[in-house]
């Protein structure tokens, strides 16, 4: 891990994974996202991918977004409500 990053024993990673899983699983679409809980925590990008089985990259837009105030959602694609074909 970085300097400065905490050093966690491989069990409480695990153990966050379990918890992050039932986070997901009780609250599909929750408030603050797991992501920047997990980086409020001190937990650097790479970890928090590890530990949610996603892409580094993608753990940090997420929280770059969180903290901006967006959802962290992608909304594209979606046209207006009411349109006709």
């Amino acid at each position: 891990m970085a300097d400065g990053a905490p050093k966690l024993d491989p069990g409480v990673l695990g153990i966050l994974a379990l918890l992050a899983a039932d986070r997901a699983e009780r609250e599909p679409e929750p408030k603050i996202p797991t992501e920047l809980v997990l980086a409020r925590a001190g937990l650097p990008h790479g970890v928090i991918a590890a530990i949610l089985g996603k892409n580094p990259d993608a753990v940090r837009m997420k929280i770059t977004r969180a903290k901006a105030g967006g959802s962290g959602k992608a909304k594209a694609g979606k046209g207006p409500k009411g349109k006709k074909g």
